[in-house]
């Protein structure tokens, strides 16, 4: 075994947080100036559709921005490597040494652990599988340095011990493997990812960047495109048209009399927000459009709705004070609007460039 520590480049604090796969991609690559001409290409569709839960086996509204976890594999600016779990134990037989070897090759590690006996000391009679990004290791200390959700519930970075690591990629079955099982890889081991930004294998795509704000804007079916690569859920919804999906799913949960609040949905909005905002001022400054402040300033208004809308509705929760809900259908109806305004504005001028 290595001796020592090592960690990986990693940001600290990546600007795209709502679920392990966006915030492993951007703590890797979101300062890299290659890997941001794919990132600021991609990442403009919304879309919803309802799933049963993992975890609880109830109903739930998942969000995302496309591309989702697939992104980990589909970026140009990173090498992705399915490891099987039969594969870790031909090469290393451990899978700790299996990681630490990785890391040493300069490879970060994304696999599904039980998060459940991490998360308690009593011996628990479930299990919590959830995704962790592993980017170092520490010998003497006898951890992996890693990002994950569960133990701040936040995204941070935090070390667990060898032990912990060990035990919790073990008793993971192949069936409550998520990661594998939502792939369509239908079997049991972890994700393996070298960056890959040295050269120039995708540049800014501003067809695209037009092409998807429009299917955006139009709630159209962007899915399609990608048939061949999986089936399709029949319940999706698109573009602008999520703000409504997701408006009518808080409205059910403040007429609940046991309020079950899950304000996932709103993370991914914000998010979404935030990236669009970082985009556009991407595009003006690499003059692929023409610089305007107004333009800036009005979709910061759409950042800000958005995220106090998301505030809102985590305030409710707290003091069930259903006198806030017309403050937020106010929030989120005026994020919607300017947004929509600011977009059409967007597209037009990329349009017009593109004569």
């Amino acid at each position: 075994m290595a001796s020592g520590k090592k960690r990986l480049p990693v940001t600290r604090n990546p600007i795209i947080t709502s679920w392990q796969w966006h915030a492993t991609l951007f703590s890797i690559l979101s300062e890299d100036d290659n890997a941001k001409k794919w990132i600021y290409s991609n990442y403009i569709q919304l879309r919803c559709y309802n799933i049963e839960e993992i975890f609880t086996g109830d109903d739930m509204l998942f969000a995302d921005i496309m591309p989702g976890s697939s992104s980990l594999t589909e970026c140009p600016y990173l090498i992705a490597s399915l490891m099987t779990k039969e594969q870790i134990s031909s090469y290393c037989g451990d899978i700790i040494d299996f990681i630490i070897k990785t890391i040493d090759l300069g490879g970060y590690v994304y696999v599904v652990i039980d998060e459940a006996k991490i998360l308690s000391n009593l011996d628990v009679g479930y299990k919590f599988p959830h995704e962790l990004f592993i980017y170092g290791y520490d010998i003497e200390g006898e951890g992996f340095y890693v990002g994950d959700f569960t133990f701040k519930d936040k995204y941070a970075h935090n070390k667990l011990s060898f032990e912990d690591v060990r035990k919790g990629y073990e008793v993971i079955s192949a069936a409550e493997d998520h990661m594998f099982k939502d792939d369509y890889k239908g079997t049991r081991g972890l994700y393996v990812l070298f960056k890959n930004t040295n050269e120039v294998y995708y540049d800014v795509d501003t067809t695209l960047i037009r092409d998807t704000l429009r299917e955006y804007l139009n709630s159209q079916d962007t899915k399609n495109h990608f048939r061949m690569m999986r089936n399709r859920f029949n319940d999706t919804t698109f573009g602008v048209e999520v703000y409504d999906r997701v408006y009518d799913r808080v409205m059910k949960q403040l007429a609940k009399e046991e309020k079950d609040f899950d304000v996932r949905a709103l993370h991914v909005m914000y998010d979404h927000k935030v990236l669009m905002y970082e985009r556009i001022k991407y595009l003006m400054e690499n003059e692929y459009l023409n610089y305007d402040e107004e333009i800036l300033s009005t979709y910061e208004e759409v950042v800000k709705n958005i995220l106090a809308a998301r505030n809102l509705l985590i305030k409710i929760s707290i003091n069930d004070n259903m006198e806030d809900a017309q403050r937020f259908k106010r929030y989120f109806n005026i994020a919607k609007e300017k947004e929509v305004a600011v977009l059409l504005d967007v597209l037009s001028r990329l349009d017009q460039r593109a004569k």
